[in-house]
Order: structure tokens, then sequence, then C-alpha cells
């Protein structure tokens, strides 16, 4: 038994480790005002490949389009219709990419609640 939660730890402590984090850049304001122009970025982190975003991109195209910069690890992420469902669709395909936190404004957000603060 003691065995078996000492596994269960590691494996906890190292799934939180490998979580990857995408950034997006400046401010609340910078945001919305992407977001009114159809876009939001995020710097992907650097063990993102082109192939990863391409391939989870292609489930989503009636909502959205993804520009990836592999130089950069910047994805832009071009909202086609402003409805509700294509800003919550992103947090899939953020999960898709194997990302599980944001980073805005110098602060960790899980996904959804990155999604409930700022995308909703």
């Amino acid at each position: 038994m003691k065995k078996l939660i000492i596994l269960f730890a590691i494996t906890i402590f190292a799934g939180v480790g490998f979580a990857q984090t995408a950034v997006v850049s400046g401010t609340t304001a910078t945001l919305n005002k992407n977001l009114e122009q159809n876009f939001v970025e995020f710097k992907m982190p650097s063990e993102v490949t082109t192939e990863v975003v391409d391939k989870s991109a292609q489930y989503y195209t009636d909502y959205f389009t993804v520009d990836f910069k592999p130089e950069t690890y910047i994805a832009r992420i071009n909202i086609i219709d402003q409805e509700a469902q294509a800003r919550r669709v992103i947090s899939r395909f953020l999960l898709s990419t194997g990302v599980r936190t944001v980073n805005f404004e110098g602060k960790d957000y899980t996904i959804m609640e990155f999604y409930s603060n700022f995308l909703e």
C-alpha cells in the first residue's frame, strides 16, 4: 500500500512538472482589442512543433485558423466568427497541443480559468 501511494505521488508530481504553459503578452486592454479584431496570440511552449499545431488546428477550421511561426513559437488564432463557441473552442485547441496553463499578466491560469476570465 505504501508503494502504491508513493507511486501515485510521483506520477502526480511528474505530471505537474511537465505541464506546458502558453504565454499571452500584453494587458487585458490589449487582449480585448485583439479579440475585437478577431485574433489572439499565444507564445507556445518550445516543445510544441508545427506538426502538432497543424494537426490540432485542422479540427477547428469552422471556428478559427492558426498561423504558427516556429521560429518565435507564436500561434496567432484568427477567429472566423465572434460567436461564443469559437472562443470556447480555443481552449480545446490549447489542450490538444499539450498546453495546460496560460500565463497572462504575470499570473498562471488553467485553460478554463483563462477562458472564463478573458475569453468568455
